[in-house]
């Protein structure tokens, strides 16, 4: 005897599938059933359409939404949403707000969650104008704001370098009755430190104290990284070991922080210590983390040991990125060693990492402060050849 599904059993199948990240086999199943062993429903449509925004594949979702219709099953609210979502992953606001709008004109109520994705989208591209004129039309729509809805404006406006107004945001969620939360916290602590106002990020994190928040690894590095770039090492130092205290491991950008600030004070010895204690928890530096290590040594005047560093990461078969091939051409070209320079940009450009005009601008600059004019123009011509100039 056969045993058959029925729409829920499907639903929950098409869901699973879409979870896992396969959106393409939920599709094929909906098709394998449509019609024949069960009529599709919205929820199933929303669940694939969703997987499809997710998958960044928008236009495949918004094909399957026009489908809805000649089926005569009806787009809801988080059909919308997803779409509305979809379109602002991918940057296409337009489209976005233009399915808003229908949206509404289908008298189909938008929620806090649709008014946010676009809030947020808006914020992310620098357009704090155009989100608070969503957020009064959601106001107006008597929809209240939540800690969602401030938070990205709070992060729109750091993102403009208008932190004070991100504070206002922040003093008027309270005076409104909505609770900030962890992520709002770090946007302002993040803000605050970007402008090396670190003293009132400070604050907020004894705040976040006072109001049993638990402050995670995104608090600490934003505070541990303002801190160091206003030269307060000892300060920061002590919060990696708060976050030890409080079962927070710091990762590679907490010690990339710290060694930068290290490194940037001369103390490349404290740097290099600091490198090995990390490998030896465990924790395995990236590449960020070792051009910061060689820009260090280089302008400490230990040439060698960064070179020396340099090539193990070339042996060991590192990725090495464009910009640390240029800290290291820099060192090079701040020696008078012009040759290993040029010779490190030939064997950059064999392992496909192509310069870029900063590269040929600290090695041309270096070239004619030194009268080496001939290799100077030969890379200028190289550089216009390449579009850089």
């Amino acid at each position: 005897m056969g045993f058959h599904l029925d729409k829920v059993g499907y639903g929950t199948l098409i869901n699973g599938l879409c979870k896992v990240g396969e959106t393409k086999a939920a599709l094929e199943l909906l098709r394998r059933v449509d019609g024949k062993l069960v009529q599709p429903d919205v929820v199933m449509y929303n669940t694939i359409i969703d997987g499809m925004c997710k998958d960044k594949h928008v236009n495949d979702a918004f094909d399957l939404y026009s489908e809805m219709a000649s089926k005569r099953i009806f787009p809801d609210v988080f059909t919308y949403n997803a779409l509305i979502s979809g379109f602002c992953i991918v940057g296409k606001l337009k489209d976005a707000t233009d399915l808003f709008n229908k949206m509404t004109s289908k008298n189909i109520n938008p929620t806090v969650y649709t008014f946010n994705i676009l809030v947020d989208a808006f914020c992310k591209e620098g357009n704090v104008k155009e989100a608070k004129n969503v957020l009064a039309m959601m106001m107006k729509q008597g929809i209240n704001p939540n800690a969602v809805t401030y938070s990205s404006l709070m992060d729109g406006y750091c993102l403009v370098n208008e932190v004070n107004n991100a504070k206002g945001i922040f003093s008027t969620m309270s005076l409104r009755g909505v609770t900030a939360n962890v992520w709002s916290y770090n946007i302002m602590i993040n803000g605050f430190c970007k402008i090396k106002m670190t003293d009132e990020a400070m604050n907020l994190f004894e705040e976040m104290h006072c109001r049993k928040l638990i402050p995670d690894v995104v608090t600490y590095n934003s505070l541990i990284n303002g801190l160091c770039k206003s030269g307060k090492i000892s300060y920061a130092l002590k919060l990696v070991d708060e976050m030890h205290d409080r079962g927070q491991p710091p990762d590679i950008i907490t010690y990339s922080s710290l060694l930068d600030a290290l490194c940037k004070n001369h103390q490349v010895d404290k740097a290099i210590a600091l490198l090995t204690n990390l490998k030896d928890q465990g924790i395995r530096p990236n590449m960020y983390t070792y051009t910061i290590l060689i820009d260090g040594l280089c302008k400490g005047g230990r040439l060698e040991d960064a070179h020396n560093i340099f090539e193990d990461l070339l042996v060991k078969g590192y990725n090495i990125t464009v910009n640390t091939y240029t800290v290291m051409i820099h060192g090079f070209c701040n020696k008078g060693l012009f040759d290993e320079a040029l010779a490190l940009l030939s064997k950059m450009k064999d392992n496909s990492c192509f310069p870029n005009a900063l590269t040929y601008e600290i090695i041309i600059r270096s070239l004619f402060d030194n009268d080496e004019n001939d290799k100077a123009e030969n890379l200028l011509r190289e550089m216009i050849t390449r579009g850089l100039l």
